[in-house]
């Protein structure tokens, strides 16, 4: 409600980065305008939230790279495609001592798969 002390703003207040990312500073609310170095140092540093440990927990070499690149790189992880990445990462893992066994033809299958359901390319 507007104009009610107490119950008007606040919970939904910016911070002076995301001001500045967003392009909403405004110099009559929020006072002058961080230095151009100040403001090269918000813009330079990519927000990236934290993965959880259970996506990469036993997780090693190639797979663990995987799984962080693809963290860093695609935003909108759901439950379900945390799963998912998480399933490709360990194939990729197990791939790495699959290198001319039985097996390593039926985890590239997999990996396809997993792949492709994690739709990357969006």
């Amino acid at each position: 409600m507007a104009g009610r002390p107490g119950r008007s703003g606040g919970h939904n207040k910016l911070s002076p980065q995301e001001h500045l990312l967003r392009g909403t500073w405004n110099v009559t609310r929020h006072g002058p305008k961080p230095s151009g170095l100040a403001l090269a140092s918000v813009l330079a540093t990519p927000r990236v939230d934290a993965m959880p440990a259970a996506v990469v927990e036993g997780l090693s070499g190639r797979g663990l790279a995987f799984v962080r690149d693809c963290w860093q790189r695609y935003s909108g992880w759901t439950p379900g495609t945390l799963v998912l990445l998480r399933e490709a990462g360990q194939v990729i893992t197990a791939l790495e001592g699959l290198r001319g066994e039985k097996g390593e033809r039926e985890a590239q299958r997999m990996l396809v798969q997993l792949l492709a359901a994690l739709q990357l390319e969006k």
